[in-house]
């Protein structure tokens, strides 16, 4: 984990209009939209994710240093470049054979491709579905969608050491998505000090418990390491705090995000020597109620003031957690 002092070459930046350099340089540009819809040969993928202020219409990964291949198939997209490679997957549920069995598919074609490629470490996977709290063949969709992710993960001898970072939210309807980034060089992954590894969730949160790390460090040559934050809400230990409870659950959520950079940079410093600063590049909030937007907006902003962010409508994967909140942090000297 190296620091240099080069400037952040892959980056994320949230849009309403694309500038006309932005071409060349795309890595992957994501939709948000009121249905996840991924079409054969379009030159963007479909989020499902709806904004819910501003007029914010797209996520877009950009790396101006480096050359960028980039290709497309029936469901899927993907660009690669000498360091890593973005692979998006998607399927339509309808012509599948449930939740659990899609998921493992498209995990095990994401695995299978990333090691073919020559990118086989996950840094970060995004995964949004329907209905996501409802229920199929008697299990709850999320459990379904962790059971199948697992399954794929222990057949490709993933161990928990290896989990990327995560996060898995519910949107209006269309396909299940999964996007990816993977890289040649091994990330370090690190978990939260307050909270029990996902990996670790007891029995009564599912067959297969949740197969995620809670933030993941990528150093690229030549280029700042960047950290890949989870999806992070108002759990401590394994359990939720104040179900239901906006006021607080924003509270716990932001304190959890503050405890997971101060150990992140702790880990850091004691294997460099140096103690890093941390900046927030782009924050992701998602929103069960559209109504609490204003409450959310109001907390968030004040925590992170200046910091690009977006607020999508999303369920979360627990049926009582009202937000989740992710993010991209760069680390410098």
């Amino acid at each position: 984990m190296d620091m240099v002092a080069n400037p952040v070459a892959l980056k994320c930046r949230y849009y309403d209009i694309l500038e006309e350099h932005e071409a060349d340089a795309c890595v992957v540009r994501l939709s948000f939209d009121a249905r996840c819809a991924n079409r054969e040969g379009v030159d963007s993928v479909s989020t499902g994710l709806l904004p819910l202020d501003g007029s914010i219409v797209g996520e877009l990964f950009t790396d101006a240093a480096a050359r960028i291949a980039r290709g497309c198939g029936a469901h899927s997209y993907w660009a690669e470049t000498d360091q890593y490679l973005l692979l998006a997957l998607w399927a339509d549920e309808a012509d599948e054979a449930g939740l659990a069995a899609t998921t493992e598919r498209l995990y095990r074609e994401l695995l299978g491709q990333t090691r073919e490629r020559g990118y086989p470490h996950l840094v970060r996977v995004w995964n949004y579905f329907a209905d996501i709290n409802g229920e199929e063949q008697g299990l709850e969709r999320y459990r379904q969608f962790c059971l199948g992710r697992f399954d794929a993960f222990a057949a490709a001898d993933i161990a928990e050491n290896q989990f990327p970072s995560a996060c898995a939210l519910g949107h209006r309807g269309g396909d299940l998505l999964i996007y990816a980034l993977a890289s040649k060089t091994p990330p370090h992954h690190f978990e939260n000090p307050r909270q029990a590894s996902a990996y670790h969730y007891p029995s009564e949160y599912g067959p297969r418990s949740p197969s995620f790390a809670r933030a993941s460090l990528l150093s690229l040559p030549g280029q700042l390491p960047k950290l890949f934050v989870s999806g992070t809400a108002s759990v401590v230990g394994f359990v939720t705090l104040h179900p239901y409870s906006l006021s607080e659950q924003i509270t716990v959520t932001l304190e959890n995000l503050d405890l997971l950079l101060a150990h992140v940079a702790q880990q850091y410093a004691s294997t460099t020597g140096d103690l890093p600063l941390l900046q927030a590049e782009v924050l992701k909030i998602y929103v069960r109620n559209a109504a609490d937007l204003g409450e959310i907006k109001m907390r968030v902003e004040q925590a992170y003031p200046q910091v690009p962010a977006v607020y999508v409508a999303a369920d979360i994967c627990r049926a009582d957690l009202l937000l989740e909140i992710d993010g991209i942090w760069n680390l410098s000297a």
